[in-house]
């Protein structure tokens, strides 16, 4: 909805600066001439190519960005395994430790 609402205001706006601004222009591209073109066309033409080039940008940009998340959520998947293994590892010696505890409390001390 707030999409809408703000396309009708720049709508509004475009539809105001075209009424404003019917005088023609030559655009001279090289060798390339073309005459007659309203002012309002050139200029949102260089609108459109300004939001197409920083769009591409854009997703230039985020298709960088997800790479390098990719690369952290690996190295983050790898921490988390390698920190399974250690406390299954500090689990099993608790476990050893516990039964030579045991063993050693049943064996008499000898007192001098």
């Amino acid at each position: 909805m707030l999409a809408i609402i703000f396309t009708v205001i720049f709508s509004s706006f475009v539809a105001y600066f075209a009424t404003q601004n019917t005088g023609t222009i030559t655009l001279q591209l090289s060798s390339h001439s073309w005459t007659g073109i309203p002012i309002y066309v050139t200029v949102l033409a260089s609108l459109l190519a300004g939001l197409l080039f920083g769009w591409i940008f854009q997703m230039l940009n985020a298709i960088s960005s997800s790479f390098a998340i990719r690369g952290k959520n690996k190295a983050i998947r790898a921490s988390k395994d390698e920190n399974a293994e250690l406390a299954k590892k500090v689990h099993q010696l608790e476990i050893e430790n516990t039964k030579l505890s045991t063993k050693n409390a049943d064996k008499p001390h000898l007192e001098s």
